[in-house]
């Protein structure tokens, strides 16, 4: 069972294929919802500025919030135009697909709207090296197509995974589905099913160097001693392999959808002062490797549309102030 940094942080509902989908629909709304939410507050502040402004200065507080408000909003509106130009397009594509002939044929158009890949490619390193019962010690890859036509593949070597696409952009979030599946193929079978990603390339690409560094070295060890493992590993049967083929499949469209998107995958930081400013002496404080955008740009949804509430209701009722 995830933890719930797992499930609401790192990994947001990536456990199966529907999960999956809805993921990316979910992340869809939020960019268009901020980016609505955004220019409504930006009009708000700027319709009823008069009324802000003399309540500002009646009541002592300073007016510069309301510009600092206005420059938040912008620049959140900013932030999210791209995905709600991303949303608008896979609603699009969506109705295309339904006017096709067939389903594949609405795929495809997909995927020449998307582009080619880009160079780059997301990497992560697992706690676990993964291999291949039929070909110890070297790499695999996991093909990740539908009939629709191919997203690449994940090339597993040891530790390292490696996203290899055929399409532009892509998030880590396909490289955490796809230990979500290895896990639970290895439960199946009785296996130890705990692997988890430790490091992301994408977000601290010197920490992730190093430690994809130190496994290869241990690994080269491994094979120059001729001797059990010097890193503890899990295996993976030709019939795990086909079983992550046809679940990588299973996902394709929602791949297709997410390359409309863009992906704000950053480290967090949470801090919970005990004794508060301006003393300070204690506080608390949890680190993620990564963030999720669903999970980042949700709480900026919510604080957008908590703006927009708070400027409505001193619209709809306005505060008593002496001068007013």
């Amino acid at each position: 069972m995830a933890s719930l940094a797992d499930q609401a942080i790192r990994e947001p509902d990536v456990e199966t294929a529907e999960r999956y989908k809805q993921r990316v629909h979910w992340l869809a709304a939020a960019y268009t919802t901020m980016f609505v939410g955004a220019l409504a507050g930006i009009s708000l502040a700027v319709w009823q500025a008069q009324l802000y402004v003399a309540l500002s200065q009646r009541s002592n507080v300073e007016t510069l919030t309301l510009a600092f408000v206005i420059v938040f909003l912008a620049y959140l509106a900013i932030l999210s135009a791209p995905g709600a130009l991303g949303a608008a397009r896979i609603l699009y594509y969506a109705a295309q697909a339904r006017a096709s002939a067939t389903w594949e044929e609405g795929e495809r158009r997909k995927m020449r709207a998307v582009g080619v890949a880009s160079r780059s490619s997301a990497t992560v390193g697992l706690d676990l090296a993964l291999e291949r019962a039929s070909a110890p010690k070297q790499s695999f890859s996991i093909i990740v197509a539908d009939a629709a036509g191919p997203m690449g593949d994940i090339l597993v070597d040891g530790v390292e995974l490696t996203r290899r696409q055929t399409i532009k952009d892509g998030s880590n979030s396909l490289l955490a589905y796809f230990i979500h599946q290895v896990n639970e193929i290895l439960s199946q079978r009785g296996a130890p099913s705990e692997i988890q990603i430790v490091a992301w390339k994408r977000i601290n690409d010197e920490e992730t160097a190093q430690y994809l560094n130190l496994v290869q070295f241990a690994r080269n060890l491994e094979r120059r001693l001729d001797v059990g493992a010097l890193w503890p590993q899990a295996t993976l049967t030709d019939e795990d392999c086909e079983e992550l083929e046809r679940r990588m499949a299973a996902i394709c469209p929602a791949l297709r959808n997410e390359a409309f998107l863009p992906h704000w995958e950053y480290e967090g930081k949470h801090q919970l002062p005990l004794i508060p400013e301006p003393l300070g002496l204690i506080s608390l404080s949890r680190s993620e490797k990564r963030v999720d955008p669903l999970a980042s740009m949700g709480c900026a949804v919510m604080i957008v549309l908590g703006l927009v509430f708070i400027l409505m209701l001193i619209i709809l009722f306005p505060p008593w102030v002496p001068g007013t």
